[in-house]
């Protein structure tokens, strides 16, 4: 497989913090962070490499030297994110994974390739996509049912109902093909794939979105810059487990309708089924809606109060939860205070994106477990849905 990075950034941003070198190649303790990029593409089975430089190019090339998958492609002049890749068309792979040179994000990228063959048709690209509730900063990319991206949402045209979203991870799984049309009058200039060729795959339906778990960081501004520095080692440093992802009303307990504060009946039978994952080495994560929260039927404190005993039960059955993810989130809540559309909430998949940066959970292997097939079968074309009858559990 082969990844090819954008590495000709000149890190305004950062010029204050990081001189002398080029953005990517700025030190995460005393190591340039394309050799972390490099090193995490290798441990997930990239073996070609094509670096896109441009500022300051012969400190990556000279790093670089003696690496026998590298090869290094220099700009003389900056040409975009389309024209860098436009002047290594002869190096390209005819699918190929394209990443920004100033962006970490440990997600299993092999997904991208499977989930690319079994939706895309024709010539195509898929974009890798992070959730966040830090809309803001970024806008977000809106994607159909089919994972076609419909349109990119700057951060000042955020709608006011939307609380969080899918934002461009910095990787994108492209078939070289796409760039042919271009080739014929390129000539050395300027173009960008972000206002000149996504706006028309997008128009010819040759644009996906896959979102994808892991920790994701984006160096180009001092503070995470900073960040970076404990962040990117310790999460090389880890090894994924699969998780069971499990719901809690009707799975794990007796659905009474809203379920809240001491109403806890657990289900045996489920009792037995997360003990079962947990012995084969898997992370037990809940995940929850909790629309009653936002529809007044209950607070906060009696969904906490509900959440603990749950949790308390498990762990003095020696089954420790690793993480707890609750969606209060609801289009249609009586109080205004939660009246959002969220990503959160399931069939949505904010929540498991969200245990994925807290945990490094491999998503390939994992296992959702609920007993309603409209919410409990989650939104990722990758992740296994079980789904059990209400209120009697799985063994």
């Amino acid at each position: 497989m082969q990844a090819v990075i954008l590495a000709g950034g000149f890190g305004t941003r950062l010029s204050h913090v990081v001189k002398d070198v080029p953005k990517p190649m700025a030190p995460i303790r005393d190591i340039p962070f394309l050799k972390y990029q490099y090193d995490y593409l290798v441990s997930r089975g990239f073996d070609s490499f094509v670096l896109l430089t441009g500022y300051k190019s012969n400190v990556i090339e000279d790093y670089f030297r003696d690496y026998s998958n590298v090869v290094c492609i220099r700009e003389e002049t900056p040409l975009g994110t389309a024209g860098a890749l436009l002047n290594a068309y002869e190096h390209l792979e005819p699918e190929f994974l394209l990443l920004n040179g100033d962006t970490f994000f440990s997600a299993d990228f092999s997904l991208l390739y499977d989930c690319k063959k079994r939706i895309a048709s024709g010539p195509s690209a898929m974009l890798a996509l992070k959730y966040t509730e830090n809309i803001d900063r970024y806008g977000f990319v809106e994607i159909s049912g089919e994972y076609r991206v419909e349109r990119f949402i700057e951060k000042g045209a955020l709608p006011a109902d939307q609380i969080d979203g899918y934002i461009n991870a910095g990787a994108y799984l492209m078939d070289r093909e796409l760039l042919t049309a271009y080739l014929k009058d390129f000539n050395r200039n300027f173009i960008s794939l972000e206002t000149e060729l996504f706006p028309r795959m997008i128009e010819n339906g040759q644009l996906y979105g896959l979102p994808l778990g892991g920790s994701f960081i984006d160096i180009g501004i001092p503070d995470d810059y900073y960040r970076a520095q404990d962040l990117i080692p310790s999460t090389m440093a880890l090894t994924p487990r699969p998780a069971l992802f499990v719901d809690k009303d009707g799975t794990l307990i007796v659905d009474s309708g809203y379920v809240h504060g001491d109403d806890f009946r657990p289900i045996p039978e489920s009792e037995k089924m997360v003990e079962e994952y947990v012995r084969k080495g898997y992370y037990l994560v809940l995940i929850t809606n909790q629309a009653g929260v936002a529809k007044n039927k209950f607070s906060e404190d009696d969904m906490n109060r509900n959440i603990e005993l749950l949790l308390k039960h498990y762990e003095q059955l020696g089954l420790k939860f690793d993480d707890a993810e609750y969606c209060t989130w609801c289009a249609e809540a009586v109080l205004e205070k939660y009246r959002f559309r969220s990503l959160a909430r399931k069939p949505y998949p904010g929540m498991i994106l969200k245990a994925c940066e807290k945990l490094p959970i491999d998503l390939r292997h994992s296992v959702m477990v609920g007993d309603k097939p409209d919410v409990d079968r989650i939104a990722l074309p990758y992740l296994e849905c079980i789904i059990v009858e209400p209120n009697r559990g799985c063994n």
